[in-house]
């Protein structure tokens, strides 16, 4: 069996990869990436991996790469719905031509249902993959521990932790654990056409600062704020317009609970309680 991981030099492939590598032979991975010369590339080179092309802007790459390929994990790209249409339909036509016969993508959380801005594009995926006739798995991540380094860094150097979610809560996952789950998927059977809402520790915003806190051992101070006012600090820091658009809809999607989870996805694929929010920021900022 072979199995291919586009994105495989990006943050969550590279460590997809990595977890496969201790499920299957090497001879039986792939890894897709736009950028074949990259270090990271090379590196998976050296251990004996395939590297092949992968872009999703140019279907002739994703025809060729997908030969003789049975199971594709296939990475969420850009949010703008005019490229998501044309890049997973390219996906979809060059797996039916080379006859994959899965594809596992890398979703969020209630995509099907949810009204987050996010979930848009994703439900639009979603749907373009179920009308191939692929089987399908659709592992929806909730919100990355990661994704906070940045804000984690700024509040370390003095600022506050500012925030309008007030106390809507989010479930915390760390890329790890998804990376592991996603081979486990990948490598595994009895997952077709299946959606796992994959989800970890619910804690407020209040609740994740305290745990930087004891983590850190700083204090660092929750500010709660409107949105108005969220939107205003940003720009303030000269952040571009999108961003500040995204950032304050992030925020209202958690205070209205659209990433709350009580699912156990994670845990039961992983066979193990998902790493604690605590724990993922031990190992992030050792």
């Amino acid at each position: 069996m072979k199995i291919l991981v586009t994105g495989a030099s990006g943050h969550l492939g590279s460590k997809i990869v990595e977890n496969l590598v201790k499920r299957v032979p090497t001879s039986e991975i792939i890894a897709g990436v736009r950028d074949t010369q990259s270090v990271r590339a090379k590196a998976f080179a050296t251990q004996g991996i395939e590297i092949r092309e992968t872009d999703f802007d140019k279907k002739e790459t994703l025809v060729e790469a997908f030969q003789a390929v049975d199971r594709v994990f296939i990475v969420s790209t850009r949010v703008d719905v005019e490229a998501t249409i044309h890049q997973q339909t390219y996906a979809v036509e060059a797996a039916k031509e080379a006859g994959v016969t899965q594809m596992v993508y890398s979703s969020a959380p209630r995509a099907d249902v949810s009204e987050f801005f996010l979930a848009e594009v994703h439900r639009i995926r979603e749907d373009i993959i179920k009308e191939s006739g692929i089987p399908y798995v659709f592992v929806r991540n909730n919100w990355y521990v990661e994704n906070e380094l940045g804000t984690i860094q700024q509040c370390l150097n003095g600022a506050p932790w500012v925030t309008s979610a007030g106390e809507g809560k989010v479930g915390w996952v760390y890329r790890p654990d998804l990376a592991e789950v996603t081979a486990n998927i990948l490598a595994g059977e009895g997952h077709e056409n299946k959606a796992y809402e994959l989800a970890g520790e619910n804690l407020t915003q209040q609740q994740f600062v305290d745990a930087v806190n004891e983590v850190t051992g700083k204090e660092i101070e929750v500010m709660n704020v409107d949105d108005a006012s969220f939107g205003k600090m940003l720009k303030e820091a000269n952040l571009p317009e999108e961003v500040v658009a995204i950032s304050v809809m992030v925020q209202q999607c958690i205070r209205e609970g659209g990433l709350e989870s009580a699912h156990s996805d994670l845990e039961m694929l992983l066979g193990r309680n998902p790493t604690s929010v605590k724990e993922a920021l031990q190992q992030l900022l050792s």
